[in-house]
């Protein structure tokens, strides 16, 4: 069982005292019910004992402690579990290739760390008070059976026929759960597409029509697994607690007629029934739970072995230090192929053969889909190479440098992402920030307070303003520049041309700049062109 492997495994620490107080938590149930009893018996004689209702008093205190002692810790447990899962998945995600994290899918990944911890923050404390009432059950079996073994058997024969009725479905309400779970991964899906091209959707009236349609069925979809599963649960319910007033009949009606004397104990058996019944009632209740936090646990687990398969091999890539700042990197019959799941090639990159030097400015160019951003990838060590080598300082880099290699990059690619933390700084140059954010014509707009930007909520245009403010602040020996002036005005991408990049071929840096900027392209000390995944022309190039 994969719950009972994840909560033994992550958080042992206390098992043995949830153990403890549940066994006390069901001592001082079974003695309520004798009490209940005792007391129910001298009541017909028209007397109140103190003693009992002192005992009675000491008993119901101690359920209380234990009960709430159980619930307080099963919540801080698994609040620590999920805490553990979601920090081992971050770690993973974070020493993963960008291929492996681009095939799970930001839903997939997005879904195991919020939808999928999140089940197991609800169902955990359940099972721990399922597991609670079972324990209950046990000692409220034994105090039945002193009472009478018949009724014991009878009474308890109907509880398990009610929650093995409840495990028979199990296999049925499991499918349905997958059911009614991928139809909500489809919804979430659908909604990301409406969210993130919403740009896209309102421009054209087909498309948002074809969008709302397809995020429409999915919820219809999702409504009818959810609305199937919810009624076989109610249905099941029903049963359960139908079965339940009937342990109170057999009791009242049926024991009698097989167990002489038994209108002596009938009262205390009655009270041990009805005791009995909301026990069995969890029980039968959290039985689907589990499997819910079974399927929880294999969709994280599924998500882990495939990140830690990646990862096992980026962990080797720590290892080692470059023995110097690199002065030139290149890639040298470097080649790589995009497939789909069958494994069919669908693009091919290279081979490439391409050097970048300090001290120059080199350009790469060429149509959409051409394999621009790909080899950028491939040059910053971003997606492992299917064949061929990366170089630095014409030496072949090994696997344990590759981290410290990542390391010398500041990178600004078309889909960058800005943070509004400047986490990448050692310490911040406020006189610097400041003199950049009036270069940039962003003083007015953009402040940093302790080592944050103050928004990072405008234009797509001055974010990469801001972003190049962070590249020269982490000054790395390379420097990536993916179109970054087409989002520009014509006066900061005068300066972006005519000002920064020699501004950074003065300081010795290795300046990598996909452009379309053909009016600029004579400042480029080498020149790649792509086309259909291959470098057409390495003008200015030298043989690697």
């Amino acid at each position: 069982m994969r719950l009972y492997k994840a909560v033994l495994k992550e958080i042992p620490e206390n098992l043995k005292p949830l153990l403890l107080m549940n066994i006390l938590s069901a001592v001082a149930t079974m003695s309520l019910v004798a009490l209940v009893s005792t007391a129910a018996n001298e009541g017909g004689t028209g007397q109140i004992s103190g003693r009992l209702m002192l005992m009675f008093a000491i008993t119901v205190t101690l359920y209380h402690v234990t009960h709430i002692y159980t619930l307080v810790t099963a919540s801080r447990d698994t609040e620590r579990l999920i805490h553990k899962l979601r920090t081992g998945l971050f770690d993973l995600i974070r020493r993963t290739d960008l291929v492996t994290i681009e095939k799970i899918g930001h839903a997939a990944l997005q879904g195991v760390l919020t939808q999928d911890t999140q089940i197991l923050a609800e169902v955990l404390p359940m099972v721990v008070i399922g597991f609670q009432q079972a324990v209950m059950l046990l000692f409220l079996a034994a105090y039945l059976a002193w009472l009478s073994p018949l009724a014991c058997l009878l009474a308890f024969g109907l509880a398990g026929l009610t929650v093995a009725i409840r495990f028979s479905r199990v296999r049925a309400l499991r499918i349905m759960m997958k059911a009614a779970d991928d139809a909500e991964k489809r919804v979430f899906d659908a909604l990301t597409e409406l969210l993130h091209g919403f740009k896209e959707i309102r421009m054209n009236r087909m498309r948002a029509d074809d969008v709302t349609s397809t995020l429409a069925d999915a919820s219809r979809e999702s409504r009818t697994s959810s609305s199937l599963l919810k009624a076989q649960w109610g249905r099941n319910y029903a049963v359960i607690e139908a079965m339940l007033f009937s342990l109170v009949g057999i009791m009242v009606f049926v024991v009698p007629l097989w167990v002489a004397g038994f209108h002596a104990v009938i009262l205390p058996a009655t009270i041990a029934v009805l005791f009995i019944s909301g026990p069995v009632s969890t029980v039968s209740f959290v039985t689907p739970l589990v499997t819910k936090a079974e399927m929880a646990l294999e969709n994280i687990e599924q998500i882990k072995e495939r990140l830690f398969s990646a990862a096992k091999s980026a962990s080797s890539e720590e290892s080692e230090l470059l023995e110097k700042t690199p002065r030139s990197i290149a890639l040298k019959m470097a080649e790589l192929s995009f497939r789909d799941e069958k494994g069919h090639s669908l693009f091919k990159v290279g081979p490439l053969n391409a050097e970048f030097c300090a001290g120059e400015i080199t350009m790469i160019t060429g149509g959409n889909g051409s394999g621009k951003s790909t080899l950028l990838r491939m040059l910053t060590g971003l997606i492992p190479l299917d064949s061929g080598s990366l170089l630095a300082d014409r030496l072949e880099l090994r696997t344990g440098q590759m981290q410290d290699y990542r390391n010398q990059f500041s990178a600004i690619f078309s889909d960058f992402h800005l943070s509004r933390r400047l986490t990448s700084i050692d310490e911040t140059d406020q006189e610097k920030i400041s003199m950049m954010l009036e270069r940039f014509g962003m003083k007015d707009k953009v402040s940093v307070i302790n080592g944050t930007f103050s928004t990072i909520d405008l234009s797509s245009g001055q974010r990469k303003r801001l972003a190049l403010i962070v590249a020269e602040l982490e000054d790395k020996p390379i420097i990536v520049l993916d179109e970054w002036a087409a989002d520009q005005d014509p006066y900061f991408r005068g300066i972006f041309y005519e000002e920064l990049l020699p501004d950074l071929k003065a300081r010795g840096k290795i300046i990598i700049s996909v452009t379309h900027d053909d009016r600029w392209f004579h400042l480029a000390d080498r020149m790649y062109r792509m086309h259909e995944g291959q470098i057409d022309e390495p003008d200015g190039a030298t043989q690697i």
